[in-house]
């Protein structure tokens, strides 16, 4: 059975003044070891206070005030909790248990909420004839399209045109191989369109999003090579065989090449740019409607970070970090206090953090508070 946040506490303030029963431990126990996040409550509970600061603290409080906004937040069966926690335990262990259980019921507060919020998984969707999705097999990192793609559709006619759109929602990310032996990881709400077929004089796909590419070298009966173009907002990429990522979000100001083997030919739909750029690898090209494109040498770690399942952030504002978050945990932000937009992020975050994990570790790095409300989050 579990344990109401009063009953938690109430254990937790017994454990702390040397008068927990052996029932009582066995429950503590339990409760502790349930969750990360209760081992953490309690070392805190019980190594940064002593009863006599609590017993200060707890004769502070608006009692009536409190007690309502205990209500709001769980549901007790006592009508005055404050007077019979007195009655029952004395002054002593009654602001133990008071002042344990508004820490306890503000700190479960964000773990219950932020359960509606969960790391993303492999899933993607491929797009019909009669414009309906089928979703992709999810027990299968990599969908081979030429070998799995006629027992998914068998019964269900693609797109007409034989032009497949493999789609990844916000939450979701898949590996595709391509026709031809190329290997693309789709990043979340990402969506690449291609032919079911290459033509044996280039090899086009277009992306919306991101993705990482590892391009097959193939040539042609005559030795030459077959080149492969990725088309995206503001840049065609050209290459032969080689490992990058590209990163073109509808949503972002920037499309961003980065190389991480071999060599890319950079063409530019719409800047101010004329001439083609030439990356070799660890360098980066940024493409900007309406501005010049630029190239510049990355440490490229930060950029592929999500396809080794991490987040990694240098000196990144907190408002990017949080648009990155949102897509893989598919929630929605509102920052409260604006100025918190420009603060600088630095460090590694697991890809598969829990909600709970995840908002206290970008607590500690912004000074911010993270609000969870149900799938949206306030910052202040």
């Amino acid at each position: 059975m579990e344990l109401s946040p009063f009953e938690v506490s109430e254990l937790i303030s017994a454990k702390k003044l040397g008068i927990l029963s052996d029932e009582g431990e066995t429950k503590l126990d339990h409760w502790r070891s349930s969750s990360a996040h209760h081992e953490e409550l309690f070392q805190s509970l019980v190594s940064n206070n002593t009863y006599e600061q609590d017993v200060d603290w707890a004769f502070s409080l608006p009692v009536h005030e409190v007690i309502e906004k205990a209500k709001s937040k769980i549901t007790f069966e006592r009508p005055n909790l404050f007077h019979l926690i007195i009655k029952k335990y004395g002054i002593a262990i009654a602001a133990c248990t008071i002042a344990a259980l508004f820490i306890l019921l503000w700190n479960l507060k964000l773990e219950r909420t932020s359960r509606n919020i969960v790391p993303g998984s492999f899933r993607a969707s491929i797009q019909l004839e009669d414009g309906k999705s089928l979703q992709l097999p999810v027990e299968k990192k990599y969908f081979n399209i030429s070998e799995e793609l006629k027992k998914i559709t068998s019964n269900n006619p693609l797109k007409q045109g034989k032009t497949l759109i493999i789609s990844t929602p916000k939450g979701g990310q898949y590996q595709i191989l391509l026709p031809d032996g190329s290997a693309v990881r789709l990043n979340a709400a990402s969506t690449l369109i291609f032919p079911e077929e290459f033509d044996r004089k280039q090899r086009t796909v277009k992306l919306i999003g991101e993705a990482f590419f590892e391009i097959s070298k193939i040539k042609n009966g005559d030795g030459t090579a077959v080149p492969f173009f990725v088309q995206c907002n503001e840049q065609e990429i050209q290459v032969l065989g080689t490992k990058f990522n590209v990163s073109s979000y509808s949503e972002d100001k920037s499309t961003i090449t980065t190389l991480m083997e071999g060599s890319v030919k950079i063409n530019y739909n719409s800047t101010a740019t004329k001439e083609a750029i030439i990356l070799k690898p660890n360098e980066q090209a940024v493409s900007t409607l309406g501005q010049n494109t630029y190239k510049r040498e990355v440490d490229n770690q930060s950029d592929i970070a999500w396809t080794k399942d991490q987040f990694e952030f240098v000196a990144e504002p907190l408002e990017n970090v949080m648009v990155k978050l949102a897509r893989w945990y598919d929630f929605d932000f509102e920052f409260i206090d604006q100025k918190l937009r420009k603060v600088k992020i630095e460090g590694i975050i697991p890809r598969y953090a829990s909600a709970e994990d995840l908002f206290r570790l970008l607590s500690k790095a912004s000074n911010a508070n993270f609000i969870v409300e149900k799938s949206k989050v306030k910052i202040n």
